[in-house]
């Protein structure tokens, strides 16, 4: 995967060229996301820490409004 995908999608859609380290689920498995290629992007740590970071914040408000 990272071969296909050198790059950070992230960082490449804001014009920046960071090399990819992580395979990330788009939609993460949790939420009903599935394994497939499709659902997986390569991302630089830093992207893809700030994108789990979101996803965990949205996780705490969803409980706490619960």
């Amino acid at each position: 995967m990272l071969d296909e995908e050198p790059f950070c999608r992230i960082c490449v859609e804001a014009g920046r060229s960071t090399l990819s380290v992580v395979v990330d689920h788009i939609k993460r498995l949790a939420d009903g996301g599935s394994d497939e290629r499709p659902n997986k992007q390569a991302l630089c740590k830093p992207c893809h820490d700030a994108k789990t970071a979101s996803e965990l914040e949205l996780d705490r408000r969803a409980r706490r409004d619960a």
